[in-house]
């Protein structure tokens, strides 16, 4: 169904309403306002995570978008000034809420895109409680829909926050905020146990851990960005979106 717009912010109550006669898939973005190292902004996972919806939902034609949340749970990255955190139950219950408000109206299919990765425990413990109380497919999307192509061309095994994957996306979808000659290898102290690995890449064996970045990295970064570029994000943006699109098809024809 074409749209003049797939965000809800820009559509009337007469839009939705005509919209739901055929489609019953929504996209939730949820993001976090943190520190990301001193050469990316601090929204970045909210811009992501939003700008990745947007063009998925217009290469599909099958799924509104809802407002992001634009704070997350960023409890580790309060030492860096700029950062504001939710607790986790904070997180989880808005995330309720605005999930069953959605499924009142109709939406049976709901999609949490999620833009940083402190949030998916809390985004999990919402969907559980969505799913507990009505009959609606709900879903959750943090960087997980291209691994293939971050084991192919991410170099770095421990890139895990605005290192190689996030300073390439970020000069892919808007390179005017990079701030490159901030951009600089941190000082890495991680943990030496084989089995408390971080990073998108380090598969096998592994433990969940708590950890302060301020403890780990003396910039904020978890990873080397002198090693991301811009072609790595397009390719990253492109196959990202594909997905996300074929994705939102199958969750309307289901």
């Amino acid at each position: 169904m074409k749209m003049r717009s797939y965000y809800l912010g820009e559509l009337t109550w007469v839009d939705v309403e005509e919209f739901l006669k055929v489609h019953r898939t929504v996209i939730v973005p949820v993001g976090s306002c943190e520190q990301h190292g001193p050469h990316l902004p601090l929204d970045t996972d909210a811009y992501d995570a939003f700008w990745l919806s947007v063009k998925a939902a217009e290469k599909a034609e099958c799924a509104l978008i809802a407002p992001p949340i634009y704070y997350g749970v960023s409890l580790h990255h309060m030492d860096f000034p700029g950062t504001i955190t939710l607790n986790p139950q904070t997180l989880e219950q808005i995330a309720y809420e605005i999930g069953i408000c959605l499924t009142k109206h109709g939406f049976k299919k709901i999609l949490f895109e999620n833009g940083h990765g402190g949030n998916t425990p809390a985004l999990e413990a919402a969907a559980q409680r969505i799913k507990a109380e009505t009959d609606a497919f709900v879903a959750i999307d943090t960087v997980s829909l291209i691994p293939d192509l971050i084991d192919q061309s991410i170099e770095t095994p421990y890139d895990a926050h605005a290192g190689e994957f996030e300073t390439s996306t970020t000069l892919a979808n808007r390179e005017n905020t990079v701030i490159k000659e901030r951009i600089a290898k941190p000082r890495l102290i991680l943990p030496k146990s084989k089995y408390t690995k971080i990073g998108l890449k380090e598969a096998g064996p592994k433990v969940s851990w708590a950890f302060r970045t301020r403890e780990i990295s003396n910039t904020g970064v978890i990873g080397d960005p002198t090693k991301a570029s811009k072609e790595k994000g397009e390719k990253a943006w492109q196959l990202a979106i594909e997905r996300l699109a074929e994705l939102l098809k199958e969750l309307d024809s289901m």
